[in-house]
């Protein structure tokens, strides 16, 4: 068994350690962030990783999230374990995060490759649940200004105005006759069909490095919203930092009412106690590798 810093939020830790053998082949289970008071011991995270959010952009093949970040260690190899407080700085940060005054371009640097990796963009275009002509790495392209604007290519040429109005009239009409199914209670119906499905509704294809711009605007207009939902975001830890952009990036938004809970822990700098930031910082709509990244940004947190 790897060496590993535990994580463990109790009053008692010898007890926990107890506890941790008998329940961690069941750990990974549907409601385990639920049911557990505290964070154990992972046996199936044996290999020692760098975090995604290194200086260094590292390189990923288009496989599994979820397969990769399972194969990394929780914390910094070491045979020991801490009790966890609220505002008592814990591990070695190894996520290799700049520290000092905040700046936007380096949120973006080191967040671009891991919202990247997690989004596994597509370069064709398709309809999201809600509706939208989307592309790239979530990128919504559903009116015609935006759309006309984005490098298409057909066959590896540019695609001609003429060609972008044929083809955004001919998912604008899917989506006009998607709107009208509504439920009992008048709410348009979301679209089930998967992204993979609309790999041949047309060839058009984001030209190259246009995922990349997409994205990173759709990072500017996330980390602005931050910024201005969060009057103190610059001075926050950039891990948390690294979790918040992802959230709004994946959901949409980090509203009060959406996320009492979590906002509640920011406010209170509480980081691991009962009600914290751990806690309250899953999504149900995502992989588990994301929400175990989530969680091990939070955890590299030294101080606050």
């Amino acid at each position: 068994m790897s060496n590993l810093i535990q994580y463990i939020v109790q009053d008692d830790p010898e007890e926990e350690l107890k506890k941790q053998n008998e329940n961690k082949e069941s750990y990974f289970s549907s409601t385990r962030r639920e049911q557990q008071e505290g964070y154990r011991y992972n046996p199936r995270i044996e290999k020692s990783w760098k975090s995604l959010t290194q200086n260094k952009v590292p390189t990923f093949e288009p496989s599994n999230i979820k397969a990769d970040l399972l194969s990394k260690p929780i914390g910094n190899d070491n045979a020991s374990y801490k009790i966890a407080q609220n505002n008592k700085g814990n591990t070695a940060n190894d996520a290799n995060i700049p520290s000092g005054k905040f700046s936007d371009k380096e949120l973006t640097e080191r967040m671009l490759p891991v919202i990247k990796k997690m989004e596994e963009p597509l370069d064709y275009i398709y309809i999201d649940t809600t509706w939208n002509k989307t592309t790239g790495a979530g990128a919504n392209v559903d009116d015609w200004d935006t759309f006309n604007q984005i490098n298409w290519e057909i066959n590896g040429r540019p695609a001609t105005e003429a060609e972008k109005r044929a083809v955004f009239n001919i998912f604008q009409n899917e989506i006009n006759q998607g709107r009208q199914n509504k439920d009992s209670k008048g709410n348009i119906i979301k679209n089930n069909k998967k992204a993979s499905s609309y790999i041949n509704h047309s060839q058009f294809r984001l030209a190259k490095g246009e995922t990349d711009r997409l994205l990173r605007n759709h990072i500017t207009e996330d980390i602005k919203y931050l910024q201005k939902e969060f009057p103190d975001f610059a001075s926050y830890p950039p891990e948390l930092q690294n979790v918040l952009l992802d959230i709004k990036f994946n959901t949409g938004n980090v509203s009060q009412e959406n996320w009492p809970k979590l906002r509640k822990a920011i406010a209170e700098k509480n980081l691991f106690g009962k009600e914290g930031i751990l806690k309250n910082i899953h999504r149900k709509d995502v992989g588990e590798g994301r929400n175990l990244w989530a969680e091990q940004q939070i955890r590299n947190i030294q101080s606050w």
